[in-house]
């Protein structure tokens, strides 16, 4: 009994001590306001952000035939789809879905307006093309 409550008394002030010690990151004033430490060195200036980063996510859905393995803007289904097929250079981020799973990226090519799969789905399987374009606004 006692070297249970040796132990617990051991992780509790373990967890105290880590507790009282952490602190927050010395950095922008903007980020972590305070008061700065009176012996320690000036922080540097801050470097000038580029602004706020925006985001547009658009959405290509499509279902497979069972045969055949590249899908144009006309195979699009329009209630499920907000674009056609971006090209890569027009976004940031380009994910593929295939029922639902994310396909690694040597599993396909995404050209503007033609998705190539390297295996054909089976019929009816969702295929999902995510774009997401990430700007300074």
């Amino acid at each position: 009994m006692q070297q249970r409550n040796i132990l617990s008394s051991t992780v509790n002030r373990i967890h105290s001590l880590n507790v009282r010690y952490q602190l927050m990151p010395l950095g922008c004033p903007d980020i972590y306001p305070g008061q700065p430490c009176p012996t320690c060195p000036p922080c540097p200036p801050c470097p000038c952000t580029p602004g706020l980063l925006t985001t547009a996510i658009y959405q290509y859905t499509t279902f497979s035939d069972g045969q055949k393995n590249m899908y144009t803007d006309a195979d699009a289904v329009p209630q499920l789809s907000t674009s056609g097929i971006l090209g890569q250079q027009s976004v940031s981020i380009v994910n593929l879905f295939i029922n639902g799973l994310l396909q690694p990226p040597n599993s396909y090519v995404v050209q503007n307006g033609l998705l190539v799969l390297s295996e054909v789905p089976a019929q009816g399987v969702p295929i999902i093309l995510q774009f997401i374009q990430i700007v300074t606004s």
